[in-house]
């Protein structure tokens, strides 16, 4: 009768992960005058008409504010970032399509 025994193992399917190291987020800015504003741009179609008019808006509310196209690929690399680091205060991302 034994040969006819079944056993039955159970797993856990989440299985172990090491979590890695985190960074804290840098602070962020609690107001844009006299600040200067990197715009990202990774040459995407349409990123150029957001910008526009997202200038014009940061221009309205925080005349002192500058910004500044900042041109790279979809990736920003840490050499990119010691670039331009000394350059602004702080940037937007986008995306055009």
């Amino acid at each position: 009768m034994s040969e006819n025994k079944v056993e039955l193992k159970l797993l856990n399917p989440r299985g172990v992960v090491e979590a890695k190291s985190t960074l804290a987020p840098a602070p962020r800015l609690t107001d844009l005058a006299g600040k200067r504003i990197g715009l990202y741009h990774n040459g995407k179609p349409g990123l150029d008409n957001f910008y526009k008019v997202f200038e014009e808006l940061l221009k309205k509310k925080y005349p002192t504010a500058t910004a500044n196209l900042i041109r790279g690929s979809f990736e920003i690399t840490d050499k990119d970032a010691e670039t331009w680091a000394p350059q602004i205060d702080t940037f937007v991302y986008g995306v055009g399509d």
